[in-house]
């Protein structure tokens, strides 16, 4: 699952937790670990290389790039699916104060994509450095730079997302304008994408101010617009060419978004 970036920052900015460990892995080609139920939460950042994670029956792609967040009570089980060594930091911590809450993200599993950012690779190294002294300072500092991991990774993920997100909205429209003709759904749309209908539908209006539907409607009715004044075209047939079968229906939905029938628009252009 994907994460909602304003409610994972909120609730990190209350949660209480603290530091368990933070372990380095490396694993030789096609290595498999053990598989074993996981006793507390943990992220699994991705150096290099290439590999699964499957935890319960969810299955998720190790590599760079991305975070995955597993939970406690997870049967967790990995393994590098390349032809060279894998590398990963697992950091895992101890949530403090509060019951286990399906609204939580510390009791949940997700990935979050960040892109290439070295400083997290950075931060990561130092607090691996610093785990294994063993004293309250460097646990302390340790804490520190967890937070600092956590608000350099919010950071790139959102960036991140703005520019995917902005690519996919931009490649929705261009396909609405090619196959305005065709049937569609908000559903269909999205899984040209893999997202949720209401998660497209989010991304889509944050960028244009419209809804998916409405953007493709509005399109075909400025189309119907055009050929009413340049064609001698029936309405029946203008309806079909904007993608209505039914010329009630079409009538309707130009009437409901222009304000006038067809014959009436057609009209009042020659008056």
């Amino acid at each position: 699952m994907e994460a909602d970036l304003n409610v994972l920052t909120e609730q990190w900015m209350g949660n209480s937790f603290r530091m368990k460990s933070i372990v380095r892995i490396i694993k030789a080609p096609h290595e498999l670990t053990t598989s074993y139920e996981t006793i507390c939460p943990a992220f699994t950042f991705v150096a290099r290389g290439s590999g699964e994670l499957h935890l319960n029956k969810d299955v998720y792609k190790l590599q760079p790039g991305k975070a995955i967040h597993s939970c406690s009570g997870m049967w967790l089980k990995a393994w590098n699916t390349g032809e060279e060594e894998f590398e990963c930091y697992r950091v895992l911590y101890v949530p403090e104060g509060k019951e286990s809450s399906k609204d939580n993200y510390m009791f949940k599993h997700y990935e979050l994509g960040f892109g290439d950012n070295p400083q997290i690779f950075s931060t990561l190294e130092k607090m691996n450095s610093l785990s294994s002294r063993g004293d309250i300072q460097s646990e302390f500092q340790v804490k520190v730079l967890f937070y600092e991991l956590l608000g350099k990774m919010f950071a790139a993920a959102r960036s991140l997302r703005t520019s995917v997100h902005r690519t996919i909205v931009e490649d929705s429209i261009a396909y609405i304008h090619l196959h305005f003709q065709d049937p569609h759904s908000l559903f269909g749309l999205a899984s040209r994408y893999q997202l949720s209908p209401k998660y497209f539908a989010e991304i889509f209006y944050k960028d244009v101010g419209i809804s998916p539907i409405n953007y493709l409607i509005n399109y075909r009715m400025k189309f119907a617009e055009k050929l009413l004044l340049t064609t001698n075209a029936s309405i029946r047939e203008i309806g079909r060419s904007v993608g209505y079968a039914d010329p009630y229906q079409f009538s309707k939905m130009f009437k409901k978004h222009i304000g006038v029938a067809p014959s009436e628009f057609k009209s009042n252009a020659l008056s």
